[in-house]
């Protein structure tokens, strides 16, 4: 098993409203699972979800590392 990042896409005023400066996609929830597939489900029991909206998930590791990264990145154009 593994953990991943579940990320809802799709705009709603209830959960997800751009007037909020909330994004189309939006990290939700990490979860413990051992697919992509199976972690979107066990996050859809914990998260609302409207009709015109959908989730993914990435490897957190993945996620992690690209968050590294851009923080490194930030790091260095401080000088």
């Amino acid at each position: 098993m593994q953990e991943y990042v579940v990320y809802r896409h799709g705009w709603n005023e209830v959960n997800q409203n751009p007037e909020q400066g909330l994004p189309a996609k939006m990290a939700v929830a990490r979860v413990v699972a051992n697919s992509a597939e199976e972690a979107c489900l066990l996050a859809s029991q914990r998260v609302t979800l409207h009709m015109n909206q959908t989730l993914s998930a990435e490897l957190a590791a993945n996620v992690d590392a690209k968050e590294d990264n851009l923080n490194l990145r930030a790091e260095a154009l401080e000088e």
